[in-house]
């Protein structure tokens, strides 16, 4: 501020600041950057006093035109009408703690949709669990509720979105009809919810990111066989039609060691940014899906970003997809025919269609949320 209250009151000023001159004053502040310049370019404004004149003058016109307390007064009041009038979502995730957002699924699907968000210049901000039912939501228009273990009480002054990603078990008729939109994350439930409520229920498939999901081949993550999830003290479905196999299995997640043997077990955790390269560097990537998902057609996560990967996947059969995938994703019903596919990719490489992704992206899914409110708000 100093500066700009000397060259007000019609006084030179020198500087060995290059980028703020350069930012500012498009490079006309007189600069130095030793000591001998410094004295050259003082000899020299003293000397000439015309020069001196018309260089305060020309200063003088670029602060007076754009650097006053009136300019930065409109540019803020520019700043907050913009925000004002800027549409801003909240999305909510049930993560019980920021410290333990990183071991949340949800928390990566809801950090790729407010990248998408932000591009399309909508303020957003994302809630862990304790967070939902206080204040610092209450600027937003839009709460997006990502419907998983934790049911969540809807506020009246926003428009109330439920993206219904996992645990359909848990949500009941009321909870749904309790909200002016809902997404379910399989075809086959939403048409049936959608009969039993008034409320505007459509299908949003899972989705990746193919910023952070692509095929990514790493001699280190080489396994033959691949799965990656918590057993949650389960004996996992694909595991327990698979086992004993003959094949090189390895298997990433939590509280398997009662469950299989531990040769199979490579980790405990896996860090979001290897998975690219785990689910590249494996010849098979087995998946499951809990019953209740199973049941109703919500077809796992991890199966979009594997495909975006190029794996090859083979998956318990579910309901949607043929429709999502036509037949690049291998599913089985019997623990025979499992093992016969089991062998039947190995032996057989097989090139993946990535164009089947682009249609499954965080932008395509943001889309599909926008077109909804634009609705909405005719």
């Amino acid at each position: 501020s100093r500066v700009f209250d000397a060259i007000s009151c019609g006084r030179l000023v020198f500087t060995n600041g290059t980028k703020g001159n350069d930012e500012i004053f498009d490079g006309k502040l007189p600069e130095y950057q030793s000591q001998d310049q410094l004295i050259k370019l003082l000899g020299y404004y003293l000397e000439n006093e015309d020069a001196y004149d018309k260089k305060v003058q020309e200063l003088q016109e670029i602060v007076l035109n754009n650097h006053t307390y009136t300019h930065r007064a409109n540019r803020l009041k520019e700043i907050l009408t913009e925000y004002v009038n800027k549409k801003k979502i909240t999305i909510k995730i049930p993560a019980p703690s920021w410290d333990e957002v990183h071991k949340w699924g949800d928390f990566y699907l809801a950090e790729g949709l407010m990248k998408e968000f932000i591009k399309k210049d909508i303020g957003v901000q994302m809630q862990v669990l304790p967070e939902w039912d206080g204040y610092a939501d209450s600027n937003s228009d839009v709460v997006l509720v990502l419907r998983g273990l934790s049911e969540y009480k809807p506020k009246v002054h926003h428009h109330n979105i439920m993206w219904n990603i996992s645990h359909p078990d848990l949500v009941s008729l009321e909870e749904y009809s309790k909200y002016d939109q809902v997404f379910i994350a399989s075809k086959k439930w939403a048409d049936e919810i959608s009969k039993k409520v008034d409320v505007p229920v459509e299908c949003m498939w899972q989705c990746t990111d193919t910023n952070r999901f692509y095929p990514d081949y790493n001699e280190d993550y080489k396994h033959e066989l691949l799965f990656v999830g918590n057993s949650r003290k389960v004996y996992r479905k694909i595991l327990k039609d698979l086992l004993p196999t003959e094949h090189e299995l390895a298997v990433y997640g939590s509280d398997w060691e009662d469950l299989i043997d531990e040769k199979y077990i490579i980790g405990d955790f896996v860090s979001n940014r290897d998975l690219r390269k785990l689910y590249s560097s494996c010849d098979i990537l087995l998946n499951d899906h809990w019953e209740d998902m199973r049941e109703k057609g919500f077809v796992s996560n991890r199966i979009f970003d594997a495909v975006a990967c190029g794996s090859c996947v083979i998956t318990d059969d579910i309901d949607g997809l043929e429709e999502l995938f036509s037949d690049e994703v291998h599913s089985y019903k019997t623990k025979e025919e499992l093992k016969v596919l089991v062998d039947d990719c190995l032996k057989e490489k097989t090139v993946f269609n990535q164009e089947l992704i682009k249609k499954h992206t965080y932008e395509s899914r943001v889309n599909q949320i926008i077109n909804v409110l634009k609705k909405d708000n005719n």
